[in-house]
């Protein structure tokens, strides 16, 4: 692979230094809900952006109480707080190594306060729709429309096959009905879309939709249960490649790479698995 790469942490070198003393470490600034099992959201975010040598930082939208079971509930933060956090924490991640997730938001008017407080931004920014979790539960209450901006905001959206079928209202069940719904999304505005084929029948397959046209991810389907927090995972390294300067298709091969190496050493804890 040419130019920069993903490591794990303890492959990598110790961050270098730029010209005024700060890390050159490539920055994640992540926007999410916290899961207190630490499986999914920005736990988990935290936690791949550190195994991939970017720093990260962490603005809240929410608090949920969850686990392998499903939701249990979900208190959602103010809009006004979460814009002024995510503003603060622009500050300090500077958009030539530096990219935004944005994954659970909750409601209609977080999202809505997550594209104002972008709006100076010049840097990548990966949105993972999230609508529930993986054991159930809701963890977005809204319609499709209120996260529009934000979907038009970003520069790749990463939903799977429920939250395609969802944002467009169409069946997505099979790998054209996603090849599909990849592109309705991207007749949007939308920069690029990666629809993820996890719950597809078959092998499972992301579908890339982008400006250079489309491309498949066929990826090996792994026995056992999925571990929480894959789709989580994934976007953030993936915004972690374009925070390392590597090229949106790029970003996703490696990034997809690096997943699969980790769920098969997920661990079982419980009913569910973890990465």
């Amino acid at each position: 692979m040419q130019g920069s790469q993903f490591c794990d942490r303890e492959n990598c070198p110790g961050p270098a230094e730029d010209g005024a003393g700060h890390s050159a470490k490539p920055c994640v600034l992540a926007v999410g809900g916290l899961d207190p099992t630490g499986g999914a959201g920005l736990v988990r975010d935290l936690l791949t952006a550190d195994a991939l040598g970017a720093r990260a930082i962490l603005v809240g939208t929410a608090w949920t109480r969850q686990d392998e079971d499903g939701v249990k509930g979900v208190e959602p933060r103010h809009p006004d707080l979460v814009r002024a956090a995510l503003e603060h924490a622009l500050a300090t991640c500077p958009s030539r190594r530096g990219a935004v997730k944005v994954g659970m938001v909750a409601r209609g008017s977080i999202a809505a306060a997550i594209v104002s407080g972008l709006d100076a931004w010049q840097g990548p920014v990966v949105f993972d729709p999230v609508l529930g979790a993986s054991g159930g539960g809701s963890l977005f209450e809204g319609v499709p429309a209120d996260l529009l901006p934000l979907v038009r905001r970003a520069t790749l959206i990463t939903p799977n096959l429920a939250e395609a079928a969802w944002l467009t209202g169409l069946a997505v069940e099979t790998l054209d009905q996603a090849r599909h719904a990849a592109q309705v999304l991207a007749g949007w505005g939308q920069a690029a879309v990666l629809v993820k084929g996890g719950h597809l029948p078959g092998a499972a397959t992301d579908v890339l939709r982008f400006a250079a046209g489309e491309r498949p991810f066929e990826g090996t389907r792994l026995p056992g249960k999925t571990p929480r927090g894959t789709g989580c995972a994934l976007a953030t390294a993936i915004a972690v490649g374009l925070a390392q300067g590597q090229a949106l298709e790029q970003a996703v091969a490696a990034a997809k790479v690096w997943l699969a190496g980790r769920i098969q050493a997920a661990a079982t804890v419980g009913n569910a698995r973890y990465l």
